[in-house]
């Protein structure tokens, strides 16, 4: 009898380890920021999963930077049509207000300069100081009759280059510090969705030299070189239990691994909002949490 219940303690602390492990892994690795486009709210997630800072916006909020300076910068339409710098105690510590320039701000991206806002209609690449004083425009060209997804993300590249994402024209552009193209990649047809509208979502070029493409409404991801030949794709039919819909984001983190954000927009309800691919591709991590979020427009990892 004292046999078997020494047997019992045993497969007891055995079980305890076990349950431990498992809820060590289920820890994100990472505080995320995230930008949930349904509820149009922002939301700051701790590594246990639970929601630490919300803020819903009296307007559609669908993109934003967390600067170093702790403050989330994000473009909201309201009368003023603005890009606000807020902190986290919601207090607004400046907003630019651009409806006289521009007809929209789809996206803002961070460079070590600061910031930079995509302008549409004219399209330009803005640099703004973290302040939010605005440095210099770069003209960027365009073919897009619309205003709503003329150009999307910009990315500083060494060099004074920059790497810009044409939604409309479905198209990633590097373009030098005047604005001139040097080179262009077109994303081909895949599939029986639109073309080319919505098949760039964002752009991220790698230490290699390549460029990475989050394909949108494509739902896959290429990795092209620089003579445009595919290095390597990902796409939804590869890992179906992702319920991969909409590649509408990319941040290469510190170790060299990259967190992919998937817009679930219109197929809510399963599958990963964000996953991380290793630097050998491989998935290390998924997002899934249809309690707090209900498509994801961006995922953001707080790197410490």
């Amino acid at each position: 009898m004292a046999y078997l219940f020494r047997i019992g303690l045993a497969v007891f602390f055995c079980a305890l380890s076990v349950h431990g492990q498992t809820a060590e892994k289920s820890q994100h690795p990472y505080e995320l920021m995230i930008c949930d486009y349904v509820k149009f709210q922002l939301y700051k997630m701790d590594k246990a999963g639970e929601i630490t800072w919300k803020h819903q916006p009296e307007s559609k909020v669908w993109d934003f930077v967390l600067t170093k300076e702790n403050h989330i910068v994000f473009p909201i339409i309201t009368k003023h049509f603005e890009v606000r710098c807020m902190d986290f105690e919601k207090k607004i510590q400046w907003s630019w207000s651009y409806r006289k320039d521009y007809r929209e701000i789809i996206n803002i991206t961070q460079s070590k300069s600061g910031l930079i806002i995509s302008g549409q209609k004219p399209s330009d690449a803005i640099v703004m100081d973290v302040s939010g004083k605005i440095l210099r425009k770069i003209d960027i060209p365009t073919n897009f009759n619309s205003q709503h997804g003329e150009m999307g993300n910009v990315y500083a590249l060494k060099d004074d280059h920059y790497l810009v994402q044409l939604w409309g024209e479905g198209s990633v552009i590097e373009v030098d510090k005047d604005g001139k193209e040097v080179w262009r990649y077109k994303v081909p047809k895949f599939g029986k969705g639109r073309y080319p509208v919505g098949c760039v979502q964002d752009v991220l070029r790698l230490k290699n030299g390549n460029t990475m493409i989050a394909c949108g409404t494509q739902a896959r991801i290429l990795e092209v070189d620089k003579n445009k030949k595919i290095a390597w794709q990902f796409n939804k039919d590869d890992h179906p239990e992702l319920n991969f819909t909409n590649a509408c984001g990319l941040q290469l983190l510190k170790d060299g691994s990259i967190l992919v954000t998937n817009f679930i927009r219109g197929k809510t309800g399963k599958g990963a909002h964000a996953f991380i691919l290793s630097k050998d591709r491989k998935i290390t991590w998924t997002l899934t949490d249809h309690k707090h979020i209900s498509a994801a427009s961006r995922v953001f990892a707080i790197e410490k």
